[in-house]
């Protein structure tokens, strides 16, 4: 199991622009196992994470072929599209929260403690939610045809089943994702490995741990 120091950072509380030239310095953190192997791809995910006691920062880099993903309303399927995903338990609590963005900012977020049992989290959160996308695509260029970033800050709020005042001191069990159902390349990437025989993303126990200091 991997675990993950998330440092503080200050002086970036709600300004995207200062948040993102801080994340800038941060480590970048794969997303490279690949449990189920039969769906190839070689697309590349990685992901760098920081906390400023009000927020969870997250900054994603992803390269890929292919460009398929469409404007969607909140709490839509956005894992049929170029998709990345953070799902997270705060302490020893078994729910956990599952968080998941295309590359154009469409946003999901649902609670509970398996696949089927999620609480859809509502719109009044989500909005709290602030995202910043960047997207490059150079169509039949190779494997890296698409080249997008997405920033985004979290705050307390959105972790409405959880009574969070400060992230800091805090432990959660998490895992990161990369993944595109829809794609003409299907692909189920995790920064913390699965072992299950098809692909489930929805197996906290395999999340790894983060250490928010």
């Amino acid at each position: 199991m991997k675990v993950l120091e998330v440092p503080f950072l200050g002086g970036a509380e709600d300004d995207l622009q200062a948040i993102s030239l801080l994340m800038a310095g941060q480590p970048l953190h794969a997303i490279d196992n690949n449990p189920w192997p039969e769906f190839k791809t070689t697309a590349k995910a990685g992901f760098s994470i920081a906390h400023n006691n009000s927020a969870i920062l997250i900054r994603y880099e992803v390269e890929e072929e292919e460009l398929k993903s469409s404007s969607r309303d909140f709490n839509q399927n956005v894992h049929k599209d170029n998709c990345v995903e953070f799902f997270i338990a705060f302490g020893n609590g078994k729910a956990y929260y599952n968080i998941e963005l295309n590359c154009l900012g469409s946003l999901k977020i649902g609670y509970g403690p398996g696949r089927g049992d999620r609480l859809v989290i509502k719109p009044e959160f989500l909005k709290q939610v602030k995202i910043n996308t960047s997207i490059n695509y150079t169509p039949n260029s190779g494997t890296d045809a698409l080249k997008w970033q997405l920033l985004l800050s979290l705050p307390a709020a959105v972790f409405s089943q959880d009574h969070i005042a400060a992230f800091g001191g805090l432990m959660g069990k998490a895992n990161f994702y990369k993944c595109g159902d829809d794609l003409p390349n299907p692909h189920f990437l995790s920064w913390n490995m699965i072992n299950a025989d098809s692909p489930d993303f929805h197996r906290p126990e395999f999340f790894g741990e983060l250490h928010f200091r």
